[in-house]
C-alpha cells in the first residue's frame, strides 16, 4: 500500500512539473518595441508604418547625426536601438551620374555579407542590395553649402541592419527612399 501511494504521489509531482513547464513555455512573450518609432527619419517627414519592419524590439531609441535637408553636399544620421547600429540613412552629391545600380553594387560589396545581388526598381532610379536601398535622381548646379562644388546628381541611400533578411522588406526599403527624394531635391534646390 505505501509503494502504491509513493508511485501516486511520484506520478503527482511529475504531472505537475510538466504542467508548469507547459505553462512556462506557452506564455513565453515575443520581445517588445518600448521606444516610440520617430516621425521623421533624419529630418524628413516618413510614414511609422514604413519604417516599422526595420525597427527591431528593445527599449532605447537613440539618433545621431544631422538632417537630410540640410543642404549639405553629404548629410544623414544614424538609428540605435539598445547600443545596436539599426538603420543608417544618408544623402551624396555626386559630380557625375551615376546609376542607382552602381551605388548598390559598391555597398553591397562593402555590406552586404557576400551577398552581391541587385534588384533594380521598374524605373531603375532605386536598386536593392540585401542590406539596404538607393536612390538616385538628377540634381544639376552647385551645392549651396558645399564649397561651390559641382554636382550633377545626388543619392539617397538606407542600409538597415534589422532584420536580419530583409526580402519581406523590400517594399518598404523602395517606398523609404522614394519619399526621401523629394525632400533632398526641396532643400536643395534639384
Amino acid at each position: 500500500m505505501a509503494d502504491r501511494r509513493s508511485s501516486r504521489r511520484s506520478a503527482c509531482i511529475a504531472l505537475s512539473v510538466g504542467a508548469l513547464l507547459l505553462t512556462a513555455c506557452s506564455s513565453e512573450k515575443k520581445p517588445e518595441v518600448a521606444y516610440t518609432l520617430p516621425d521623421t527619419l533624419c529630418g524628413a517627414p516618413v510614414g511609422k508604418k514604413t519604417i516599422e519592419p526595420l525597427f527591431p524590439p528593445g527599449s532605447k531609441l537613440t539618433k545621431t547625426g544631422g538632417a537630410l535637408d540640410d543642404g549639405r553636399y553629404a548629410s544623414g544620421c544614424d538609428y540605435a536601438v539598445d547600443n545596436h547600429k539599426t538603420l543608417l540613412v544618408s544623402s551624396f552629391f555626386h559630380e557625375d551620374k551615376p546609376t542607382a545600380r552602381q551605388i548598390a553594387e559598391k555597398r553591397a560589396a562593402d555590406y552586404g555579407g557576400g551577398d552581391k545581388k541587385i534588384s533594380l526598381g521598374t524605373s531603375g532610379d532605386i536598386a536593392l542590395y540585401s542590406r539596404g536601398a538607393v536612390a538616385v535622381a538628377a540634381c544639376p548646379g552647385y551645392s549651396p553649402h558645399g564649397g561651390d562644388l559641382p554636382r550633377k546628381s545626388f543619392s539617397v541611400e538606407i542600409l538597415a541592419f534589422y532584420p536580419k533578411d530583409l526580402s519581406k522588406s523590400a517594399k518598404s526599403l523602395t517606398q523609404l527612399v522614394q519619399d526621401l527624394v523629394p525632400v533632398v531635391a526641396k532643400a536643395n534646390g534639384c
